[in-house]
């Protein structure tokens, strides 16, 4: 059923028709969003304004902008750099939802992702699930990440969850999905950025131990933020007793441990550059934790010649 509008100030439209046919061809909105906005703006982009004006993310302007110029709907140098900004993925998203035709035939042509399917499901100890399958293809294709990687990222993963909840627990797909779109964004993409980003985890681990000591804190596991505040004064570089200097602040400031009261002295402290005791003892003006100013010597008393020969003649008489 055909159906007729009236469109105020018909007179004033001036997108082209070979624009128009493109865009409708292309069926991308917010390609076409962008187009009008530009127009608008008389071929000018700036990307904040058009963010809060279209109501799209950063990327989502990024994206519009490479798909006009993949239709030569917009040109020039500015226009090329913007299509050649790497592309940032978010740390999560829904990824693409494939059938079981799909899986079954990314089982029996590709011989990489049917071996990492055996090996992930070697790893978790458990026959993967439909959702578990899309969701592994969705690792493979969508974020791109080679299956080396993947193998490292799932043995990685569920060596750390069964350190935490014990052996025979393995974490999700859905839990592995999250930090395999964080490891394509800060492009560990390689197998040998996987090992070393691994090793540093590892290495991590062992100086929250030592943390957790200077802390005194007893509990066996740790809750998601506890972590994040460890990792984050680990990052900053700071030595254990500086840590342990400003928590006992902390304790004597507020009374017990403040998690965020704690991370404001550290955070000005390596925003000052006090890295060590000795740096922030001097800044502070006191003595470090454990150090305390040598006592004088106290002065022996020196006998006169009396008293010597007073105890002289007493030895004499016990003679």
């Amino acid at each position: 059923m055909e159906k007729h509008f009236h469109l105020p100030d018909q007179e004033n439209h001036f997108i082209s028709s070979h624009a128009l046919n493109k865009l409708l061809k292309r069926a991308d909105g917010n390609a076409s969003l962008a187009y009008l906005y530009i127009l608008q703006q008389r071929g000018s982009l700036n990307i904040s304004d058009a963010m809060q004006a279209l109501r799209f993310s950063e990327q989502e302007v990024f994206e519009a902008v490479r798909v006009l110029v993949s239709l030569g709907l917009v040109s020039g140098s500015d226009a090329k750099g913007l299509t050649e900004r790497p592309q940032e993925l978010p740390e999560r998203e829904e990824l693409p939802q494939y059938d079981a035709a799909d899986i079954q035939q990314e089982m029996t042509t590709d011989a990489s992702f049917r071996a990492l399917t055996k090996a992930t499901e070697g790893i978790l100890g458990r026959i993967l699930t439909g959702p578990d399958l899309n969701t592994l293809l969705g690792i493979y294709r969508h974020l791109g990440l080679p299956p080396e990687v993947i193998y490292q990222l799932v043995s990685h993963l569920t060596k750390e969850h069964r350190a935490r909840y014990g052996e025979g627990k393995s974490p999700t797909l859905r839990g592995i999905e999250k930090i395999a779109y964080i490891w394509a964004r800060d492009d560990i993409t390689t197998l040998d950025a996987a090992m070393s980003h691994i090793a540093a985890r590892e290495r991590a681990q062992t100086e929250i131990g030592r943390l957790k000591k200077v802390l005194d804190l007893k509990q066996d596991k740790l809750t998601p933020t506890q972590e994040k505040y460890l990792f984050r004064w680990l990052d900053m570089g700071l030595a254990p007793e500086v840590i342990a200097k400003a928590y006992d602040k902390t304790v004597v400031s507020t009374g017990s441990l403040k998690w965020p009261y704690l991370d404001a002295i550290l955070t000005d402290w390596q925003r000052k550059g006090l890295h060590t005791i000795d740096a922030v003892d001097s800044a502070e003006g006191g003595g470090s934790l454990g150090k305390r100013p040598l006592a004088k010597p106290q002065q022996q008393n020196v006998p006169t010649q009396e008293e010597i020969e007073r105890k002289r003649r007493l030895l004499d008489g016990m003679k």
